[in-house]
């Protein structure tokens, strides 16, 4: 299992997994006196989503660490802090589950509760969800004519980011013939993915890229 956070062509994952984790959800809801029935509740929709990660950026290579070679503590303190003010629109993914989402970050907290120089956190995540804004046609009849996807945040594409978790003999030449029907446009690839893949020849097993 692998815990990443991508926003656009820049992705980070989360060295050690939390022991647990668990997505909220719930419905709005109003409630009303209605003349001889009584109370009554009306749902007006979903609310968002959030989840809580509780974890750490550790400072050495332990042995129950997610992978090898993470950034330092505040490294990734940095790009989260960075993330979280700029109000960036980030893609949540934890592989091997169903949690594939939109989000931003809500609050991040961090700190040292130790003598190492590990660097302990507390990440809250809330759902996005783009909404939908009448495009007026002027005509006769005065109908709606489309509607526009409209972010309400800034820093994330509109189109849904494709992606692919490597596997067991996949090579960028393999991944571009399967998407693209061409394995010469392998660079298209690899151009999107330049922060992860050091040389282009070697990509390993595990790892999310872009598919653009």
């Amino acid at each position: 299992m692998e815990m990443w956070l991508r926003q656009s062509n820049d992705a980070f994952r989360f060295p050690i997994l939390p022991t647990s984790f668990e997505i909220s959800g719930s419905i709005n809801t109003s409630t009303t006196n209605v003349l001889k029935l009584g109370e009554v509740i009306v749902c007006g929709g979903t609310g968002l989503r959030t989840t809580e990660i509780n974890s750490f950026f550790p400072s050495k290579q332990y042995h129950f660490c997610n992978y090898k070679d993470f950034p330092q503590p505040y490294d990734c303190v940095n790009k989260l802090k960075k993330w979280m003010e700029q109000g960036l629109i980030l893609r949540y993914i934890i592989t091997e589950t169903d949690v594939n989402m939109e989000v931003i970050i809500e609050s991040f907290k961090h700190g040292k509760q130790d003598g190492t120089n590990d660097v302990y956190f507390t990440l809250s995540l809330k759902e996005y969800k783009r909404i939908q804004i009448p495009k007026v046609s002027i005509n006769n009849d005065e109908r709606l004519s489309s509607v526009k996807d409209v972010p309400i945040t800034k820093g994330f594409e509109t189109k849904k980011q494709r992606t692919h978790k490597v596997g067991k003999g996949d090579s960028l030449w393999s991944l571009a013939k399967k998407y693209y029907g061409n394995g010469d446009l392998w660079k298209k690839i690899y151009d999107a993915n330049k922060k992860l893949i050091k040389n282009p020849d070697i990509i390993k097993d595990g790892w999310v890229l872009v598919i653009p």
